[in-house]
């Protein structure tokens, strides 16, 4: 499977991807056409449909005016205010759910569950050195041995101002480019919270362009940037397959290994575990190289749906669930990239969905075949009833997926989750 080129890093940062956007500069996304495909609809009605404005050509820059856009701009505003402080500071979903609650048709509700949803303010890690552009790759990941969220991506405020100064010299179009290229290899660090804020934003920011949903669009990237990290991986020689399900079956099992689950008390640290799994660094070039992004991308999704169903309907849910909105990120970030990029970025959204199951899936666990009894209008509103962070972006998730591939895994998924969490 196409990868993207590897080079060796400066300083902390270990073996980093290069410059895939650079090298593929004259190949662009310009019609609506392609980039509808690309993210698996038939046109713009199934756009709007996933969001509230209406679909426009890549080039373009959307511009709505309508009550829900502002509404959305208004909930961005509440927690942009809060800074250089967070409510829950840099772990904070907010941003992400109220992104999510406009999919679902519900912008009217974002500034609502970020004032009922308040958590004591936190600090936010603030600049202390300029990144270099020619030395980006030594700014890259967590500080090593650092305790507390901030303090571990202590660059994230460097990389939120260099991101800043990037999106008011270029298009978001082509920073976004760029910068997937460059991150995917890193796509699991902050259990992938990094990936995931960076496509909720660019979802806001496709649908209106303005200063604050590209300042939102700077924090995802540079959450990205600083919790960079990347899983072991090595060139493949064996053979590949066709399906994500069959290569599923070639995941080495940490507890198969061990007995037990590696030490952790939470993702990233639990996702550590796969370095003292010497099959794992196979997994990257496990899959064959698709004919059809878009199909692939459904079928990764499907594939670590059922995993949820199968692991995380008994245990450890949010980390499957993690495993499920990872990969979409990609789907997300699709329209608004080249396809070269999308499917250089590919085998890193399956590797990183694959060791989630690697750590914590336990051997032989089975489940009955999932039955969807709940339809989108209920299940939004039992989102909304319950109104944590991870069940509104998950039945976002979960929806979405299932307009592009009917499959009933995803309202399965989508109906368990909104239970258990």
């Amino acid at each position: 499977m196409a990868r993207l080129a590897a080079s060796e890093s400066a300083g902390r940062t270990p073996r980093v991807a290069g410059d895939l956007g650079l090298v593929h500069a004259n190949v662009i996304l310009r019609t609506r056409r392609e980039a509808l495909r690309l993210m698996g609809l038939a046109g713009a009605a199934g756009c709007a449909r996933i969001y509230g404005a209406a679909a426009k050509p890549k080039d373009a820059q959307p511009k709505t005016s309508d009550t829900s856009a502002d509404a959305l701009d208004e909930a961005y505003r509440l927690l942009e205010g809060d800074e250089p402080r967070s409510r829950r500071g840099l772990a904070t979903h907010a941003p992400m759910v109220i992104e999510a609650l406009c999919a679902l048709g519900q912008c009217e509700r974002a500034v609502r569950w970020v004032e009922d949803h308040r958590a004591p303010l936190r600090p936010l890690p603030r600049p202390s050195a300029r990144i270099d552009p020619a030395q980006w790759r030594a700014a890259l990941g967590p500080t090593a041995g650092a305790t507390g969220w901030e303090a571990m991506h202590s660059r994230w405020g460097d990389w939120r101002e260099f991101f800043l100064a990037e999106l008011s010299e270029r298009p978001w179009r082509d920073v976004l480019d760029v910068w997937v290229a460059r991150l995917a290899p890193g796509m699991s660090g902050a259990a992938t919270h990094g990936v995931i804020r960076t496509a909720h934003a660019v979802r806001a920011l496709a649908a209106r362009e303005n200063p604050l949903r590209r300042a939102e669009l700077a924090r995802g990237l540079a959450y990205w940037a600083s919790s960079y990290e990347e899983l072991p991986a090595r060139q493949r020689t064996g053979p590949q397959f066709q399906t994500f399900a069959r290569a599923l079956a070639e995941v080495p099992l940490y507890w198969e290994a061990f007995g037990r689950r590696p030490d952790g008390s939470i993702i990233v640290e639990v996702l550590r575990g796969v370095r003292e799994l010497d099959r794992f660094a196979d997994v990257r070039d496990l899959i064959a190289q698709p004919a059809d992004l878009s199909a692939a991308l459904s079928a990764l999704t499907a594939t670590f749906s059922r995993v949820y169903f199968r692991h995380g309907t008994k245990r450890d849910a949010i980390a499957f669930v993690h495993a499920v909105t990872g990969p979409c990120s990609l789907r997300r970030l699709a329209p608004h990239i080249k396809p070269e990029t999308v499917r250089a970025a590919l085998p890193y959204a399956w590797q990183a969905a694959a060791a989630i199951y690697s750590v914590y899936a336990r051997p032989n666990e089975q489940t009955h075949e999932p039955e969807a009894k709940l339809g989108r209008t209920e299940l939004i509103a039992r989102a909304l009833d319950n109104s944590d962070e991870h069940a509104i972006k998950f039945t976002e998730v979960m929806l979405a997926e299932h307009e592009l591939n009917p499959d009933p895994v995803y309202l399965a998924a989508a109906e368990d989750a909104i239970q258990r969490l």
